[in-house]
């Protein structure tokens, strides 16, 4: 059986897309912080700043 070799020793990025309901549920979940991935257009960077600012006014009402 083969098994796959990744790349240990290059630190690499990953490019990748999220739907925005599964993004929010990950941080609302706790499983993804907005210090964990950059955004690479600014309407992506003003949609997930609008969603980090939206889950933080959930916690605070909770």
């Amino acid at each position: 059986m083969k098994t796959a070799q990744f790349n240990s020793q290059a630190e690499t990025s990953i490019l990748l897309a999220f739907d925005q309901d599964k993004l929010e549920r990950l941080i609302q979940e706790g499983k993804l912080h907005a210090a964990d991935f950059n955004c690479l257009d600014k309407t992506s960077k003003r949609t997930v700043w609008n969603m980090l600012l939206s889950t933080a006014a959930k916690t605070l009402q909770s």
